[in-house]
């Protein structure tokens, strides 16, 4: 959540409205005191907002393995 004054807001007021389209909630501030709340319409898909990309750090086969010792016990 961004909290901003409401002359900063009304300064770049496109800027933020674009910050809420893209899933941002703005709280506004006007002489110390909550006035206001922007919030989404909708809730924006957070998966094109990710930019991590998965990384094993063993291969998949080594993620497997240890289970096939325990295995052995239930069948």
């Amino acid at each position: 959540m961004i909290t901003i004054s409401a002359i900063k807001l009304r300064n770049n007021f496109f800027k933020y409205l674009e910050k809420v389209v893209d899933g941002e909630t703005i709280l506004i501030i006007s002489n110390n005191q909550k006035v206001a709340k922007l919030v989404p319409t909708t809730i924006p898909n957070w998966r094109k907002h990710i930019k991590a990309k998965l990384k094993l750090l063993v291969p998949p086969e080594a993620i497997i393995k240890p289970i096939e010792d325990i295995w052995d016990d239930y069948v």
